[in-house]
């Protein structure tokens, strides 16, 4: 078994906890009446919570594989590619949902450079793993990875209840 298991599971904990908490949100939110804002919260909303369900997956993904005695370095290798491909599914399905929505209001543009910024910290450790390169750990590679995650989700989330509680009359930052 993975010595760092107690570490995934407490990261997929987190995850999930974003996940749970932006749904919760979505709920007791007050309403907009402009529907840009309406469709910008739910883009958001959605990036939250694929994230977070990512987030756990790609945390559990290890230990599952563990259970099957492969060799670990098998393991982080496969549980990297696994994360990839289902962050490049996060990206490539919210880019799809924004193009209808493009132009209905003003890009957070703070939110895409920090949310890139992580991104490359994240594809660079995973494609690290990935590739066998003998640079640093790759478990700890790999929860790097994790960690980019959960900040992501956890810096839209910020931005989501910022947008969803903004009192009457302030203007549109994102």
């Amino acid at each position: 078994m993975l010595e760092n298991t107690d570490t995934l599971l407490s990261l997929a904990e987190i995850a999930a906890a974003f996940a749970g908490f932006a749904a919760l949100v979505s709920v007791i939110k007050r309403r907009s009446d402009q529907p840009g804002e309406e469709v910008h919260d739910l883009l958001r909303l959605r990036l939250i919570i694929s994230s977070g369900v990512v987030g756990v997956a790609s945390a559990l993904i290890p230990v599952g594989l563990a259970g099957y005695g492969l060799e670990e370095g098998a393991v982080w290798r496969l549980s990297s590619l696994i994360f990839m491909l289902l962050g490049y599914g996060i990206i490539v399905s919210f880019v799809n949902a924004y193009k209808p929505a493009q132009g209905e209001f003003p890009p957070d543009k703070l939110a895409v450079a920090v949310a890139s910024a992580i991104e490359v910290i994240e594809q660079v450790s995973l494609f690290i793993v990935l590739l066998g390169i003998p640079f640093g750990n790759p478990a700890a590679l790999y929860v790097t990875a994790l960690i980019g995650n959960i900040c992501q989700a956890g810096f839209i989330f910020v931005r989501f209840v910022a947008s969803a509680f903004r009192h009457v009359g302030h203007s549109q930052e994102g």
